[in-house]
């Protein structure tokens, strides 16, 4: 082979590498998801939000240590295999000479994959391949080994019928051998060591109890106190405040904007009101943008009435920081099964679907 063949030939490798198709990722969007939550929670007091760090990861502090890198492959993170990212998230940085605390005993099997995929999601395409290049292919689980390695035994039957679907922890229910499990927003019981499934809701016909209704608001109470004051919209209470509504809301629903003109009245019986963001439709819902807009507003408490009452000129450009409450709250509701705008929640996790006059509502609350 002559030289100006092999300068063709290296021009072909070249441009087959710079055209290949990107290499598949092991997780799920909705591993992404949970990570993002777990990351947030545990990870971003000393990572950074989006796993991006302080500006001067670089540099050493006074006692000569390092702060903690990014994670959003801009360093070193994509050198390590998935096994010593598992591990490291466990055991701590001590042992690579950094200050990272343990998370043995915080986060399970399942929960650290979820950590793990949240942040590789933030690596790029060119990034990720590299990363998966250095290690063998058969190094890298596949997201079914992932899922079934970090299930409970008594799940295994379920996960042969339902795929990749995300299946919360199994629970021990107050009926001998019946287990109960989430999958998604909804809930299954499991029979005879997992191998039957029934779907319901349980209810205790002594007290007249239902147990499916009281795990469902705890689901939704521990998703709602997720969110701090300042991730919301609020019209707090006049005077005593007495009872506390979450609404997840659209600006563009009609019923919404009929809602809130009754805000004042729902405020002077002592109610404070908290909004959350849900856009009907997601990213491609007729609401998506303004929310942005309204949630990015120094007054966002105008902003939203000024966007319910279709007044749109004085709203800002929707590409601030908290414009990303729009996709959390959206994440939120899909989880504790919001079907519709405006959708109201009592404190004690109580859904209550659809819009409802304030002369009924008050004493809904009130109760």
């Amino acid at each position: 082979m002559n030289v100006k063949s092999l300068f063709l030939l290296g021009l072909v490798l070249v441009a087959g590498q710079a055209f290949a198709a990107p290499a598949e990722r092991w997780y799920s969007d909705e591993q992404v998801a949970q990570g993002e939550k777990l990351f947030r929670q545990n990870c971003a007091g000393c990572h950074g939000q989006n796993a991006e760090a302080t500006p001067d990861w670089k540099k050493t502090d006074a006692n000569g240590n390092y702060p903690p890198p990014p994670l959003n492959g801009s360093a070193h993170t994509w050198h390590h295999d998935l096994d010593l990212l598992r591990r490291t998230i466990r055991e701590g940085g001590a042992k690579l000479g950094g200050q990272m605390p343990a998370f043995e005993g915080v986060l399970n099997a399942e929960q650290v994959d979820a950590v793990i995929a949240f942040f590789q999601s933030k690596w790029s395409d060119e990034i990720y391949q590299r990363w998966s290049g250095r290690f063998v292919s058969d190094d890298l689980p596949s997201l079914n080994d992932i899922v079934v390695a970090n299930k409970n035994p008594l799940t295994r039957l379920l996960r042969q019928r339902i795929g990749n679907a995300p299946i919360d922890d199994v629970s021990e229910t107050s009926v001998a051998d019946v287990w109960q499990v989430q999958i998604g927003n909804q809930y299954v019981y499991l029979l005879d060591n997992g191998k039957y499934a029934l779907m319901g809701d349980l209810v205790d016909l002594e007290s007249g109890r239902n147990l499916t209704e009281i795990s469902r608001r705890v689901t939704v109470v521990e998703t709602i106190s997720e969110f701090n004051d300042k991730d919301l919209i609020i019209y707090p209470a006049q005077g005593e405040a007495r009872a506390t509504l979450n609404v997840f809301t659209d600006t563009s629903c009609p019923y919404c904007q009929k809602m809130h003109g009754e805000i004042s009245q729902l405020q002077a019986a002592g109610i404070t009101v908290r909004y959350l963001p849900y856009a009907r439709g997601g990213q491609n819902g007729p609401g998506y943008e303004t929310m942005k807009s309204v949630w990015c507003a120094d007054d966002r408490n105008q902003a939203m009435t000024d966007a319910k009452s279709n007044r749109f000129d004085d709203l800002p450009q929707g590409d601030c920081a908290q414009a990303a409450m729009i996709d959390r709250g959206y994440r939120a509701g899909n989880q504790v099964g919001i079907r519709g705008t405006p959708a109201l929640i009592k404190s004690n996790g109580e859904k209550i679907e659809g819009y409802v006059p304030y002369r009924e509502l008050i004493p809904m609350l009130l109760q």
